[in-house]
């Protein structure tokens, strides 16, 4: 392993415990874990094999398709305590997965694991402090560029974490104030991508929220991003968020927050100010429906190699449903535009989309069969980077 890499594993597990949510976009802050219930200490087994096709559309020596099958197969463990005062949760999972034709450059046998470890705990009535911390360890982008921590193209085995702790007091019944402190970098383990994309960032906010009822809050917030990268020092950045916002619950099953503002882009190269907005939506219905949004438009750090900086939108939507207490499904839609500046040379627009879509079926009361298939495209004004990729597999899950 790459000691770049190395350092990062030991960055993120000094940081300590945390969470599930891992937008390290930027961090679209929401400070609080899904503690809506209780699971006991639940392990899992899954064993799935498909097939994947991702293509070029420019034949290149520096970039070659990927056309196998594979199997992959993992396991995993689950557990969530609702105590009153001091609620927690933790999820792990591992994974082999072994791809016979091989993928050029990278081998035929890639590993992936996940970790997330959330709490919070309760002072008082008016002091909450909680922290959300996740870790991934991984080989497809498919899986983590809605949040913005990846790039979109196959670039082997890469390390992901995401720590966020904040510390929440309520001065007044309507009155409260958030500060928070997020870490979140990305290792390759290739030596050629590791080179310019390594990275780590550091966030400080201070939010001020206003109850002006049961279920509306208005907030002001700052915040402050430092991006630094391991072997490209020029591109190192800084931006400043001054924001404004809301947070509504329609119901206790329907909520969302958003904010907006302006960010202040400042490197070495360049320097620049332009509209930051970000937002998230959660829809629960029992245990039969879950929705989930977001979108955030700003700055990232990722694939700055060529460039000056990189302006574009992300924006993901999940559902799940079960129709019965058998058969369930689940279909999501991730999007991204990326405006990269090239100063004096040609800049470069990107569209890259994931479509997905799964479904599974309760054979026993612990075994679950199921079948999934991805579609995900790359268009760019750079015909190398473009390409379009189908995946489909079968699979099975059992829980005890």
């Amino acid at each position: 392993m790459r000691p770049s890499l190395a350092m990062l594993i030991l960055a993120a597990a000094l940081i300590g415990p945390g969470a599930a949510r891992a937008q390290g976009l930027v961090a679209i802050q929401n400070y609080s874990a899904d503690f809506k219930t209780e699971q006991p200490l639940t392990f899992s087994f899954t064993g799935q094999s498909g097939y994947d096709i991702l293509k070029y559309r420019v034949n290149s020596p520096l970039v070659e398709d990927i056309e196998s099958w594979f199997a992959q197969g993992g396991i995993g463990a689950a557990y969530t305590k609702l105590d009153p005062t001091t609620p927690w949760s933790f999820n792990l999972d591992t994974s082999v997965i072994h791809y016979i034709d091989g993928v050029p450059r990278f081998g035929g046998t890639f590993y992936n694991a996940r970790g997330s470890l959330n709490f919070e705990h309760r002072f008082s009535e008016r002091l909450r402090v909680s922290n959300n911390f996740y870790l991934t360890y991984g080989v497809d982008p498919g899986t983590a560029y809605g949040y913005g921590a990846t790039t979109t193209l196959w670039n082997g085995q890469y390390l992901y974490g995401y720590n966020n702790f904040n510390v929440s007091y309520a001065w007044s019944p309507r009155f409260s104030t958030t500060t928070s402190y997020t870490f979140d970098g990305i290792g390759y383990q290739d030596d050629l991508i590791a080179d310019p994309e390594d990275r780590y960032t550091h966030l400080f906010a201070q939010q001020l929220a206003y109850a002006i009822s049961k279920r509306t809050s208005l907030t002001a917030e700052y915040r402050y991003r430092m991006t630094t990268f391991a072997n490209q020092a020029n591109k190192n950045f800084a931006s400043q968020f001054a924001l404004l916002g809301v947070d509504h619950a329609w119901s206790e099953r329907l909520s969302g927050s958003a904010r907006a503002g302006a960010e202040f882009y400042d490197s070495d190269i360049v320097n620049k100010t332009a509209p930051y907005a970000e937002a998230a939506l959660n829809y629960a219905v029992a245990r039969q429906t879950m929705v989930r949004w977001f979108a955030a438009l700003g700055f990232n750090g990722a694939e700055l190699a060529a460039f000056s900086s990189r302006y574009g939108l992300n924006t993901g939507l999940q559902i799940n449903h079960n129709f019965t207490k058998r058969v369930s499904a689940n279909a999501g839609v991730n999007y991204s535009y990326s405006q990269f500046d090239n100063g004096g040379g040609s800049d470069v627009n990107e569209h890259a989309a994931l479509i997905s879509a799964g479904i599974g079926y309760q054979l026993l009361e612990n075994l679950n069969l199921n079948a999934n298939y991805s579609y995900s495209t790359l268009q760019s004004t750079d015909a190398l980077r473009e390409f379009d990729r189908h995946r489909v597999s079968l699979g099975a899950t059992a829980t005890f």
